[in-house]
């Protein structure tokens, strides 16, 4: 674009035109501990509440790799949407360093898979984002809501929207121990090793991204999350509690145990409801609705941990 061309361009093209791909923003600012796992690569102010974000996705991944089409990973596409609320929250709106982010819901609708194609080189995309905030962000919680429009070469594909409540440390403690249970853990801790058996490859995952163990009693729609806190996807950081993205991913894995063969994850909106203890036993659960939706469940003794509705069309 020309500079005569950019003067005259409007905000939204010439935040489009500015954004660059040649390197990841900083780690820390999307939670990572690890540069190979920033798919986040610039941000731009458009107007009031609405920003562009710059991704980069890699051909493959440890974790994330094209489906047996040869699509984008579903959940490359989450991380990112994880990751640009995060960036702007910070960038944009002055969160300090050291808040908590507690995820409330992501929801993630795929709406051109063929623009997911992987190609010869690492696929480029744009997050266009309007944030919905509430409270002050140099206070001890803040609230947005964060709606997402992923575009591949300038056509929409996917849209997502999150909520997510940014609190300090003393309001984090409060919230993570309310309803905690810490008297169980080494004996959860070695029921969970103690279960052997673990389901068969899962759309295209294997040994330790295989994140379901079959139930003690055997039931097909019934599975215990495999929790390793080695991961180097999952844990490439400490956490004090099972990471949301793995409840993602174990819902992803029942899904596609649970429907027919060849499908592919299309939509997931989930809802976290508290807090995944590092060392309980947690049971994933998947249900078929009526509407045809897979209704999926995480609960760990008597409380739901997280919930979503997923649909998987035949691919």
């Amino acid at each position: 674009m020309s500079v005569s061309t950019l003067r005259s361009a409007s905000p939204m093209e010439h935040a489009r035109a500015g954004l660059t791909y040649d390197r990841t923003v900083p780690r820390q600012l999307v939670h990572r501990a690890s540069v190979t796992e920033v798919f986040l690569t610039d941000a731009a102010a458009v107007a009031g509440d609405r920003f562009l974000v710059g991704a980069q996705w890699p051909r493959h991944h440890a974790l994330y790799h094209p489906d047996q089409s040869g699509r984008c990973d579903f959940m490359l596409l989450a991380e990112t949407v994880r990751q640009a609320g995060i960036y702007l929250l910070h960038r944009f709106y002055d969160v300090p360093l050291g808040h908590h982010f507690v995820f409330r819901s992501l929801d993630l609708h795929i709406d051109d898979h063929a623009a997911l194609r992987v190609g010869g080189t690492p696929l480029g995309a744009v997050l266009d984002v309007c944030v919905t905030p509430a409270g002050s962000p140099g206070s001890g919680r803040f609230d947005a809501r964060i709606d997402i429009t992923i575009e591949v070469d300038g056509q929409p594909c996917a849209h997502s929207t999150v909520a997510v409540v940014v609190v300090d440390a003393r309001r984090y403690e409060v919230l993570r121990n309310r309803g905690r249970d810490l008297t169980s853990g080494i004996t959860a801790t070695t029921t969970a090793a103690a279960t052997p058996s673990r389901a068969p490859v899962i759309a295209g995952r294997q040994d330790a991204n295989v994140l379901l163990r079959t139930a003690a009693d055997d039931d097909s729609s019934t599975w215990l999350l495999h929790v390793d806190l080695q991961h180097p996807g999952y844990f490439e950081h400490p956490s004090d509690h099972v990471p949301g993205m793995m409840l993602l991913e174990a819902f992803r894995q029942a899904g596609h145990l649970t429907a027919a063969s060849n499908c592919v994850l299309t939509a997931l909106e989930a809802r976290f409801r508290s807090f995944g203890e590092l060392f309980q036993p947690i049971v994933i659960r998947s249900a078929t609705g009526s509407d045809g939706l897979l209704r999926l469940t995480a609960v760990q003794g008597e409380r739901t941990l997280a919930e979503a509705d997923a649909l998987f069309v035949r691919d």
